[in-house]
């Protein structure tokens, strides 16, 4: 296999976000499959003026600069990568939708590679043709379901034959679970619900909350766990407002004592003692429009019993028995499959089963390389396009007496 050199562009820790860990996690990954340090960054910078102490990052895109991905676009080409990662989620860039991203890849002469992470069922006129011109100028893409692959056929009119369906890497975590893990959260004698993620109001957790009555009614010693900080977007607009509104409802129902917030980005260890102290992991988002979810997947790996609501995402990794679905913004529903869980354990034990078993191929070393072998097709199908086209044009050196440009300094 072609040993290639991918530039992600993407969010980058120390940023603070789902997609920054996973493009960390990606590079890593990549890297193993590789068997050597291969990946570069060029890390967007959406908030605070980050310090970046991995070497690998080799330019940040200020997405307060009008000429950032323009300047990312030069560097890409000039610098000797062999393939572009490009990430991406609406929210992410500046502009209309996000449309500043196009500065870039209308730019970039190496070969592009885009994920797309997030899709919407229904999208109005401008998002969808960000998302056609994206795929247009893209030699391949990246989706991490088969129903994400099904909407950008059916409702972008995208048909690309490069199109790649890679699920969200994930951990490699062991099946055996013992009670260390509540021992040293001090959680013995408890039964646990948790939910992880940085927090907004797009989470519904809401409804979890709104649930916990009729949960702690039949399960006195249940704890629903809320790990995770406040996204830092969110608290930079209105500080802790969701999170403290959350815990005055919980006062309000009588459960505050059984609703805990673990305020803090956590490192991976600490994130996964927590999911490895977990009985029953939910997933509560309110929208339809969410194609992949990490936090979800690392339920799936940690071989959770999960309660979800029916996004895109869970409707699929969950679907066969992996897991159980309610309605949104239901929380007798949310109350009901918990307790479900709780309650019969070889269901549960059933559940998570099949639910670690379909994770397996989500570890990350498995996903690096399948993303190492799709960046070499990339890039042997567009060094092979560019070869037919230059032996086209020596076949054409000129029309009509004049030098043919491209041959003569135009490639």
């Amino acid at each position: 296999m072609l040993t290639v050199r991918p530039l992600f562009v993407s969010t980058y820790p120390p940023e603070e976000c789902g997609l920054a860990t996973f493009t960390r996690d990606s590079a890593d990954a990549v890297d193993l499959a590789a068997g050597e340090p291969v990946s570069a960054l060029a890390a967007i910078r959406k908030t605070n003026p980050y310090g970046y102490e991995d070497p690998r990052v080799v330019h940040v895109i200020d997405n307060d600069s009008p000429g950032a991905y323009r300047l990312a676009a030069d560097v890409a080409n000039d610098g000797p990568c062999d393939v572009v990662s490009l990430q991406h989620e609406f929210g992410l860039y500046p502009g209309d939708w996000g449309a500043r991203v196009l500065d870039f890849v209308r730019a970039c002469r190496k070969p592009l590679v885009t994920t797309f992470h997030t899709l919407m069922t229904e999208p109005a006129a401008v998002p969808r043709r960000l998302i056609r011109t994206l795929a247009a100028h893209s030699q391949g893409i990246v989706v991490m379901t088969e129903i994400a692959a099904r909407l950008l056929r059916t409702v972008y009119q995208v048909a690309d034959p490069a199109m790649q369906v890679i699920p969200h890497g994930v951990p490699q975590l062991p099946w055996e679970r013992d009670e260390s893990h509540k021992t040293r959260l001090g959680l013995v004698g408890r039964r646990v619900i948790c939910t992880f993620g940085l927090i907004n109001r797009g989470k519904g957790l809401e409804h979890m909350i709104q649930a916990m009555p009729q949960v702690v009614a039949a399960c006195p010693d249940i704890v629903y766990l809320i790990v995770g900080a406040t996204h830092p977007q969110v608290k930079r607009h209105e500080g802790e407002v969701y999170r403290e509104s959350l815990a005055e409802m919980a006062e309000a129902l009588g459960v505050g004592a059984h609703v805990r917030f673990v305020n803090r980005y956590l490192s991976l260890p600490d994130l996964l003692e927590y999911l490895q102290a977990c009985d029953v992991y939910v997933t509560p988002y309110p929208g339809k429009d969410q194609i992949a979810s990490g936090t979800l997947a690392y339920a799936l790996a940690a071989g959770l019993a999960v309660v979800s609501t029916p996004y895109l995402y869970a409707e699929e990794v969950l679907a066969d028995g992996r897991g159980l679905l309610v309605p949104f913004a239901h929380s007798a529903g949310l109350a009901e499959a918990a307790l479900h869980f709780l309650n019969d354990a070889a269901f549960r034990a059933e559940a998570r089963r099949r639910a670690y078993e379909y994770a397996r191929p989500m570890f990350w070393p498995n996903v690096g390389r399948q993303y190492l072998e799709f960046f070499s097709r990339v890039v042997t199908a567009h060094d092979a396009n560019l070869g037919r086209l230059y032996r086209g044009l020596l076949a054409t050196p000129s029309v009509k007496g004049r030098p043919n440009k491209l041959l003569h300094g135009g490639l």
